[in-house]
């Protein structure tokens, strides 16, 4: 999974694997053999794009197989074949009939089927749920997720969404103007950063200062960290900042957002700023002070350089 904001590279990267872009510099390799000087047809790869790009004058049948068209397969065996995979992606209904009254998830399921009909090496997606409405978005995710695993191929989806990119993806790389800054399993990327850039991408709150007989100085009060004594930036997550009674230091809560599932709290110390979210019926009132505390557990040391 490869995740970054818009303007990053992601889809470049995507159509430069695919052969739909021409390489500046470097090489691409599938299988520990080199593709770039292939051709787009020739490299085992097939894309699933943010629009499904379906042939309205064709029918679903039609749609789906059309990979096999070029590999001149007879069209009562393509047409089974695609018959086959649109039963698989939970279309079945819609087997005999054309394209234009699908929704747009279901469209997304037909692109789907299409590309898995060519029986890639190595199957593209990009950001294939950002074009599908968010009650539909949880159903084809759980169906891509599936169909993955059933059919045991590799894929590389691209997204700007750090939810979606920690649910689908096994290891998230982030991408940014261009440059991958780390590449992990999804709790490492979200829980242990390893540059601040990498922490704001995925909303961690920042804290820098100096340790010092293993404790921080943070808003008049003294925090123990692990590690070496001398200059830090701490990463933690929101979730894990605690707000109540006893905390170790005193802020004051400045903003308070509901969120459905959380309140997003915004709090403001002499020197800092922290983001924490809490549940709706522990959330403080904006403009109240609170206790604040940061579990050294749940504190992380950035590295260094």
């Amino acid at each position: 999974m490869i995740v970054g904001p818009s303007g990053a590279g992601k889809t470049t990267l995507l159509r430069s694997i695919a052969g739909l872009e021409d390489l500046d510099r470097g090489s691409i390799s599938l299988g520990g053999k080199r593709i770039d000087a292939l051709p787009a047809h020739r490299r085992g790869c097939a894309v699933v794009f943010q629009e499904p790009r379906l042939l309205d004058h064709l029918d679903l049948l039609d749609n789906v197989a059309i990979s096999l068209v070029a590999q001149r397969t007879p069209r009562k065996e393509r047409r089974s074949r695609a018959r086959e995979l649109i039963e698989e992606v939970g279309l079945g209904e819609f087997a005999g009939g054309g394209v234009k009254g699908l929704s747009g998830g279901e469209q997304q399921r037909a692109a789907l089927a299409r590309a898995l009909c060519a029986e890639p090496e190595l199957l593209l997606l990009d950001e294939p749920l950002s074009a599908v409405d968010p009650n539909r978005r949880s159903s084809l995710m759980d169906l891509i997720l599936q169909l993955q695993e059933d059919r045991g191929v590799t894929t590389v989806s691209v997204t700007h969404d750090r939810a979606e990119a920690a649910e689908m993806g096994q290891v998230i790389a982030l991408l940014i103007a261009g440059t991958i800054l780390q590449s992990d399993d999804p709790e490492s990327m979200f829980r242990r950063p390893q540059t601040e850039r990498t922490a704001r991408f995925f909303g961690l709150n920042l804290i820098h200062g100096m340790v010092k007989d293993g404790h921080l100085a943070f808003e008049g009060s003294e925090i123990a960290v692990e590690g070496p004594d001398g200059e830090v930036t701490l990463s933690i997550r929101p979730e894990a900042v605690v707000i109540g009674d006893g905390g170790q230091v005193e802020m004051t809560a400045i903003e308070a957002v509901y969120l459905g599932t959380h309140v997003r709290v915004i709090l403001k110390g002499e020197q800092s700023v922290l983001e924490a979210h809490v549940q709706a019926e522990v959330s403080p009132a904006v403009g109240s002070k609170v206790g604040v505390s940061l579990p050294e557990p749940q504190l992380w040391r950035i590295p260094a350089g």
